[in-house]
């Protein structure tokens, strides 16, 4: 019996000095799990310079659809698509016989109504030169005369506003430039019936690009608008045509923030006189940044962006601080901020969300 409680006792002696030793191994990895080092790094104020790659479209300087100002039949077209043309050079003819002859007819009534005016004119001349003899002609019969030739001068004016309306009606039955250009589009041959005000989704009888000379069109990143300069030498490419690289000048900015994308529209100007470029092209600009003298530069490792912001966790007095901050340029693992910093300030490299508010950094 005595053999039996000894054997009871070795046991519950063992166990407990197990249960001992895996409450102190549980205590240990706890302890050195409670103890986390980071690696901090000192906050400098220096700018990056890199190359800034952006999309970008081209498109012509100028361009233009042409649509039917009076309705008509095409009587010809000298052009088509592909053809250079000139600034006032005829693109297309069309007839319109009611418009001429509405045109005749306003003519002869500007005729008439100015044969009258001159007539009421000579009559009033004579009646006045008449009432230099005194009780020869009454004072009313000369108000009465000269009433009726303002009124057949005005009526001659308004006839003749009429005509020149209809003369410009018919200008219209010859389509000419606008300006230099290539045309791109044509959608019409001779004989084909034109009618004003068509639906608004027809086709352009005519369109006529200006592609010697084109436009780069950009959405700049707030962040960068402030590194570009009107008449500034921008470099791009395209993958429409590998192996070459394009050159064309700052002309006009937006100066105005698209405040869905936090963009500006910049335009590039540029020459295009051998037609290797086409409007509709995407490319891709190299945009050299010179960085921003005032900005620090730390890993991007350091750099927390949530749904709500960006920040960086600052240490001090072994706290940590989490800084609001905007961000600049990028290069090679490294990026510049801008916040409530101060060069010498400890910032942890590697941070995490984890790290909360005036959490003990060791």
């Amino acid at each position: 019996m005595k053999k039996i409680f000894f054997e009871i006792g070795t046991v519950c002696f063992s166990f407990l000095i197990c249960l001992s030793c895996s409450n102190n191994e549980s205590s240990s990895k706890t302890s050195k799990a409670e103890v986390v080092k980071y690696q901090l790094i000192i906050a400098k104020q220096e700018a990056i310079e890199t190359t800034l790659r952006l999309p970008a479209q081209l498109l012509p300087f100028e361009a233009v659809t042409i649509y039917p100002r009076i309705t008509g039949y095409v009587k010809r077209i000298p052009v088509d698509v592909g053809s250079e043309v000139k600034k006032g050079q005829i693109l297309m003819e069309l007839e319109a016989p009611d418009i001429e002859q509405n045109d005749i007819a306003a003519h002869e009534k500007y005729i008439d109504a100015l044969s009258a005016y001159i007539e009421r004119k000579d009559q009033y001349s004579r009646l006045l030169k008449t009432s230099e003899t005194q009780g020869a002609v009454s004072p009313n019969d000369l108000q009465i005369a000269r009433s009726k030739m303002q009124s057949d001068s005005a009526l001659s004016n308004s006839v003749k506003a009429s005509w020149m309306a209809t003369e410009s009606m018919k200008a219209y039955l010859v389509v000419r430039a606008p300006f230099d250009g290539t045309i791109t589009q044509r959608n019409i041959h001779p004989g084909a019936l034109v009618v004003v005000g068509s639906k608004s989704d027809a086709k352009p009888m005519l369109e006529l690009q200006e592609v010697a000379k084109l436009r780069l069109q950009a959405n700049v990143p707030e962040t960068f608008v402030t590194q570009l300069k009107t008449g500034q030498e921008i470099t791009f490419v395209s993958d429409a045509i590998p192996g070459r690289t394009f050159t064309g000048t700052v002309a006009r900015q937006a100066n105005s923030l698209d405040e869905k994308y936090r963009s500006e529209i910049v335009e590039i100007d540029v020459l295009n006189t051998d037609k290797t470029l086409m409007p509709g092209m995407y490319a891709e600009i190299l945009l050299s940044l010179n960085g921003h003298q005032n900005a620090f530069v730390v890993p991007q490792s350091a750099v927390i962006i949530s749904t709500e912001k960006k920040y960086i966790i600052k240490v001090e007095n072994h706290l940590a601080l989490l800084v609001d901050v905007s961000t600049g340029n990028e290069d090679n693992g490294n990026i510049e901020i801008f916040g409530n910093l101060k060069a010498g300030d400890s910032i942890i490299a590697k941070a995490n969300e984890d790290i909360k508010q005036n959490q003990k950094i060791n």
